[in-house]
Formats: structure tokens, sequence, C-alpha cells
């Protein structure tokens, strides 16, 4: 097992200074609720940052809610590509040599990596997770091939999980159109 600070760069995320007409994206807290559900979030605009900390985000990135009562985890996708995270969120930058960015969140997105962060959080009201604690976290590391199948097995049981929810929802939507038409049916003032 190695900390997650010798598998990947861990780096605070940076104030916005709105701006609609700014160059730069921004991802925040609320956005990373859209991006785990599968919405495209609405970015903020504002200036470019100037701290040296202020990567772009980029593919195989994954990004971690600071703030919360669960500790939030998603890998980016094409629709925060190049965007800046905010204050209340870390960007994670795994270095692929070293772990497979689909093991890593797999890894983290596990009730006990889950545990070991909300254990680490400070603060009452909204709890912070210290990017020390973040970094200290210790990733079991098998071999990259075993990394990679453990990843497509998590991303097989997310998909499944997303298609079983879909089926709840349409599930759902069809049984109160059977109670619309039962309705409508029964319905003896026509």
């Amino acid at each position: 097992m190695l900390e997650l600070r010798k598998l990947a760069s861990v780096l605070s995320g940076v104030t916005i200074r709105e701006d609609a007409e700014g160059r730069a994206r921004f991802m925040r807290l609320s956005d990373l609720s859209d991006l785990k559900s599968g919405r495209t979030p609405v970015l903020a605009r504002g200036e470019l940052p100037e701290v040296a900390r202020a990567l772009n985000i980029e593919s195989g990135d994954l990004i971690v809610g600071a703030r919360g009562f669960s500790t939030d985890i998603c890998i980016a996708n094409e629709a925060v590509f190049g965007a800046f995270v905010s204050l209340d969120l870390y960007l994670v930058r795994p270095n692929k040599a070293k772990i497979d960015p689909q093991y890593l969140f797999a890894f983290m997105t596990l009730p006990s990596t889950q545990a070991l962060f909300a254990l680490g959080k400070q603060g009452s009201s909204l709890a912070r997770l210290p990017k020390d604690e973040l970094e200290k976290i210790k990733v079991p590391l098998p071999a990259m091939a075993v990394q990679r199948s453990i990843a497509e097995l998590s991303a097989s049981i997310e998909r499944e999980d997303k298609l079983m929810k879909k089926l709840v929802d349409l599930k759902s939507i069809l049984g109160r159109e059977a109670v619309a038409r039962a309705i409508r049916a029964a319905d003896t003032t026509k």
C-alpha cells in the first residue's frame, strides 16, 4: 500500500473571480453532483486563475468534493475538460505509470474508503476533508493488469446500477400511467 500522495498529485481548488465574459471555466461543488448523475454541468465563467496550482482538468483526473457529509468523487469527462476546480474541490491527477485512474476511482468510492474520509473531516456544520487527510489515504497497489481488471469490474457494476435506476424510473412512469388510464376509464362524468 502506498499513500495517495505517492501515486497522484492532489491539488486544491482556486478562488473564482466570476466574469460572464471570462475565458476560464470553473467546476464547483454543485457541478460535481451533476457530473455524478450523468448531467452536463453549467460551469461558472471567470478570469484565469493566477496561482501555480491551477491546472486544467484533463482526461483521467478525479474530482473530489472537499466539503459535505459524503465525499463525492467522479472521473472527469469531456464536459469539464479544460476547466479549473473551485475551492470546495480537489483535483487528483493520478500518475498513470503507477495507477489506473478508474482503479483509483473504484478504490476511493468504496464504503470503507469513504469511512476513512469521514474520519478525517473537520468542522461541524459543513465538514471539510483537509488535503493532507486525502493525501494520506493508503491505496492498495496491485499489478497494472489487475488494476485494470478491477476498474473494468467496477465500471460494469456502475453501468448496471445506472440501467437498474432507469428501469425503476420507467416502471414508476408506467405504473402512474396505468393509474391515470384507470381513473380516466372510471370517470363516468363524460
